[in-house]
């Protein structure tokens, strides 16, 4: 039942911002002397939840999500000048605004300890949001990680499209190890297409080599195409399912379609880590957000 309330929570935050989002005559200083909040409030919200389930997320992602366009973009478009009337009524609420934090922290104000009763403007007026990284559960050395990123898509291979999932990995895995117990290499990077044999060729040369993680993405949705599982599975000698079925039941709280996914991992017998994750690259930072904080750990049991 949780899990069916938290979606019939998100469907309510995503009719907020579709109204919002229609209503563009509302100005955001409206909403502040109306209900002590604005849209630049609701992203800051949505920051922070992304900091709870540990999803590398900036402010100006967040805020593209609320608005539906780059923020610049929607003040340029429908932001106008605010008239005396309007100013004066900020102003006059001054005494309520909300204490600025420098770096608020998710957990800062829950809902359930606001004073509702003597108004004002919201736990995160004027506050700059900065979404921490997922913590690793490992608390030793730091652990060398090897990585190598396998694209799997027949678009981007043939350069229909720009390869976004894989640089996605890169930059995620880079940010994480910047300041946890892990340390990043990446040994190799491609782009290949759907193509079961070219996929299980790369995973067992890569496995032969000098890395100990594979991260693959893309192939392995429900489409005739979709064989990054089966060529995975050519080259594991141990699956890890658990660490798949965590990526899927976790990150189907944010996106429902996040259990089609197929992708399986597991352990090769040179001891290398291979890790499927969906092609989309905002599932990725998803799946990621579940899979790093236990990396370090698994990484350093292949080591052993």
């Amino acid at each position: 039942m949780t899990s069916l309330s938290i979606q019939m929570e998100a469907f309510a935050f995503r009719q907020l911002v579709a109204h919002l989002q229609w209503r563009t005559d509302a100005q955001n200083i409206d909403l502040m002397n109306l209900a002590g909040f604005c849209r630049n409030c609701l992203s800051k919200w949505y920051l922070m939840g992304a900091g709870e389930f540990g999803v590398v997320m900036d402010y100006a992602e967040a805020t593209e999500r609320v608005y539906g366009e780059p923020y610049p973009q929607w003040k340029k478009r429908h932001q106008k000048a605010a008239s005396e009337a309007q100013l004066s009524a900020f102003e006059a609420g001054q005494s309520k605004h909300a204490r600025t934090d420098a770096k608020p922290k998710a957990a800062m104000a829950p809902v359930a300890k606001m004073d509702v009763e003597s108004g004002g403007h919201s736990n995160v007026c004027g506050a700059t949001c900065d979404v921490g990284l997922p913590q690793a559960i490992h608390t030793g050395e730091v652990v060398e990680a090897r990585v190598a990123v396998l694209t799997v898509s027949d678009r981007a291979s043939t350069g229909v499209y720009e390869d976004k999932s894989g640089p996605a990995i890169v930059s995620s895995l880079t940010a994480f190890s910047s300041n946890q117990t892990l340390s990043a290499t990446f040994v190799d990077q491609k782009v290949v297409p759907d193509e079961k044999e070219t996929i299980a060729n790369i995973l067992k040369g890569w496995s032969q080599s000098d890395c100990n993680l594979i991260l693959t993405t893309g192939g392995t949705g429900f489409g005739p195409r979709d064989v990054t599982p089966e060529a995975t599975q050519e080259v594991i000698a141990r699956p890890a399912e658990g660490l798949s079925q965590a990526m899927s039941w976790q990150t189907s709280l944010l996106e429902p379609r996040s259990v089609l996914s197929r992708g399986v991992c597991g352990i090769t017998d040179t001891k290398v880590l291979v890790v499927n994750l969906p092609g989309n690259p905002t599932a990725v930072k998803q799946c990621l957000s579940v899979l790093l904080p236990v990396l370090p750990h698994a990484l350093r049991m292949l080591a052993k």
